[in-house]
């Protein structure tokens, strides 16, 4: 193990987990229930990262975790931050004095033992460190956007004919192995004669023709509600067929 591993594990004992705290605020308060926290970037490439000093609020938080959890053991992480927030705002100005003069000297050391960590990353550490921030950045945007929709009830694009056929053939699945299904259904909808198959490529247009109408009414209402930017751009085909027509 090296000097600076060695040194960064014990800044991380030191300062404290930052992000246990503050990214995982209701594992933090019920890890019974789950013991779930976000990985950075670094973490999931195998990087140890100095962590961030605890605020002089979460610091409190967790010096009253333990009285808290034994006056109310089946409180929410919501309840939880109210009453530290509550307890925090009337304590006195010595003791909040004190624990910001504490996390003032722990960003001291934090910042001059982020410098050294820094340094010690080589370029193909930075580049994929860069990569993937990016590549979690975007997942986590379309996370919130798939939320968004079905918050405002966007309609969902219906299944294709060999899916509702898969569909029929669920009561099959029942103690066996997903891939060996898979598998099994594949090779029966490519068995599967014209006449059968027509069904459920009718039943999959049917489908298709009903979300069509029900995405452009959804479109209309958020464009009514000025939310121009939920609504999907026109294909460049349609575009190209107007400039086609102009011209002409």
């Amino acid at each position: 193990m090296s000097s600076f591993t060695q040194f960064s594990r014990l800044s991380n004992y030191i300062i404290g987990n930052y992000k246990a705290v503050v990214h995982g605020r209701a594992n933090w308060f019920t890890p019974q229930i789950c013991n779930y926290t976000r990985k950075s970037a670094e973490e999931k490439l195998g990087i140890e990262k100095p962590k961030r000093p605890l605020t002089p609020f979460f610091k409190f938080m967790t010096q009253m975790r333990s009285a808290l959890l034994a006056k109310n053991p089946g409180i929410t992480s919501k309840e939880a931050i109210a009453w530290s927030s509550k307890h925090w705002q009337e304590l006195d100005a010595a003791t909040k004095n004190k624990m910001v003069k504490e996390y003032e000297k722990d960003m001291e050391d934090y910042k001059k033992i982020k410098e050294i960590y820094e340094s010690s990353l080589t370029e193909q550490q930075k580049a994929d460190i860069k990569k993937l921030k990016e590549e979690m950045t975007a997942a986590r945007e379309k996370r919130k956007l798939r939320a968004e929709f079905k918050e405002l009830g966007r309609p969902k694009k219906p299944m294709s004919s060999y899916f509702l056929f898969a569909q029929s053939r669920r009561d099959d699945f029942h103690g066996k192995n997903m891939k060996e299904f898979q598998e099994k259904v594949k090779a029966e909808w490519l068995k599967l004669s014209d006449n059968d198959r027509v069904k459920y490529e009718k039943q999959a247009q049917q489908l298709m023709d009903k979300y069509k109408k029900d995405i452009e009414a959804w479109e209309l209402k958020m464009i009514s509600m000025g939310r121009t930017d939920l609504v999907r751009a026109k294909p460049v085909r349609e575009k190209k067929s107007k400039n086609t027509e102009k011209k002409q």
